[in-house]
């Protein structure tokens, strides 16, 4: 099973594609997009571009769920409006399963996680690919 890890920072879901090795571990699939951006939240335009964008992604690598590193929804670090429009484009995505991972359950996971980060995956990615692998062993293809 293919999962795409998403962690939404401001405007832009970066994206990690990451599958089961066959042999307990993850595979991470490198994809050309590695973020997608929503340019103005205001705009019906935009947000159609967005799914649009998201759907073209998930079909292009080939991507059965998402799993979205869930925000704080309220308070001083709380996330901001376009991230929850992102996050409602996502579960939109037809026919695509969304799962959502909590940050304690991401941070212990990634404690208990001997493999690490996979070599040449940018930092910037380092949450989304959590997401995905955590998700992975949750459904129990790891």
């Amino acid at each position: 099973m293919r999962i795409c890890g998403v962690q939404i920072s401001g405007s832009t879901a970066n994206l990690a594609v990451v599958s089961s090795d066959g042999a307990g571990g993850v595979l991470y699939h490198p994809c050309h997009t590695r973020k997608i951006t929503l340019e103005d939240e205001k705009s019906s335009d935009s947000l159609r571009t967005f799914l649009k964008a998201i759907t073209a992604f998930a079909h292009e690598n080939k991507v059965e769920g998402f799993c979205i590193k869930q925000r704080a929804s309220g308070g001083q670090r709380g996330a901001g409006g376009p991230s929850f429009k992102i996050e409602a484009l996502v579960q939109l995505v037809p026919d695509i399963s969304t799962y959502f991972a909590n940050p304690v359950a991401l941070s212990k996971f990634a404690k208990t996680n001997a493999a690490g980060l996979p070599n040449g995956l940018q930092n910037y990615l380092a949450d989304a690919y959590r997401s995905g692998a955590y998700q992975l062993k949750k459904l129990g293809a790891i």
